[in-house]
C-alpha cells in the first residue's frame, strides 16, 4: 500500500469517528456517556442481586441475551429520522408552492387543465377535418364543372375556327 492510500485510509476512518461521535452526541442532546451508550448487561445493585442476576445469566439462552441488549438501545436514534421526517414535510408544505415555480413541476390543476385542452384541439381538429373534406369535395364538383363549360367554350371556339376558314376558303374561291 502506498503511503498516500494509507494516509487517505487514515483520514477516512477520523472522519468515520468523528461523524459517529457528533451523531451520538446529538441524538442524546449533548450528553454523552461512552459506558452508558456500550452498556450490554443490567445494573448490579448489591451483591446478593449480583450473584442471582450471574445465575440467571448463565442459564439464559444466547438469544435471550441479545434480546435483553436490544431493548436497552436508547430510543433516541429511531426517533431522529421521525423528526427529520416531519421537519421535511413540514418544510415541503410551507414552500411546496415556491418550489413547484422554481423546478417548473407540473401539479394536477396544470395536467387536467392540460386534458381540457388536449380535448378541445382533437375536437377542433376532428372538425376541421369534416369541413375540409367538404370544402374538398365541394371544390371537385365546381372544377368538374368549370371543366366541362371550358371544353364547351372550347368547342365552340373550334367550331368557330372551321366555320372562318370555311368562309375564308369561299370568298377565295
Amino acid at each position: 500500500m502506498d503511503i498516500i492510500e494509507l494516509i487517505a485510509v487514515i483520514i477516512l476512518v477520523a472522519a468515520i469517528v468523528f461523524l459517529v461521535y457528533y451523531y451520538i452526541k446529538s441524538a442524546n442532546d449533548g450528553n454523552i456517556d461512552i459506558k452508558e451508550i456500550l452498556k450490554f448487561s443490567p445494573k448490579k445493585d448489591d451483591n446478593l442481586n449480583s450473584l442471582v442476576d450471574e445465575e440467571i445469566q448463565e442459564k439464559k439462552s444466547m438469544g435471550d441475551k441479545i434480546k435483553y441488549t436490544f431493548k436497552d438501545i436508547d430510543k433516541s436514534y429511531a426517533n431522529t429520522t421521525d423528526a427529520f421526517s416531519k421537519r421535511l414535510d413540514s418544510f415541503l408544505d410551507e414552500r411546496s408552492e415556491e418550489l413547484i415555480e422554481s423546478w417548473s413541476l407540473v401539479t394536477t390543476d396544470d395536467l387536467s387543465s392540460l386534458e381540457e385542452r388536449y380535448t378541445t384541439a382533437c375536437d377542433s381538429i376532428e372538425a376541421l377535418e369534416k369541413r375540409f373534406s367538404e370544402f374538398t369535395n365541394a371544390t371537385d364538383a365546381k372544377i368538374e364543372d368549370l371543366d366541362k363549360r371550358l371544353k364547351a367554350l372550347e368547342e365552340a371556339e373550334k367550331d368557330l375556327d372551321e366555320a372562318e376558314e370555311v368562309a375564308v376558303e369561299a370568298e377565295k374561291e
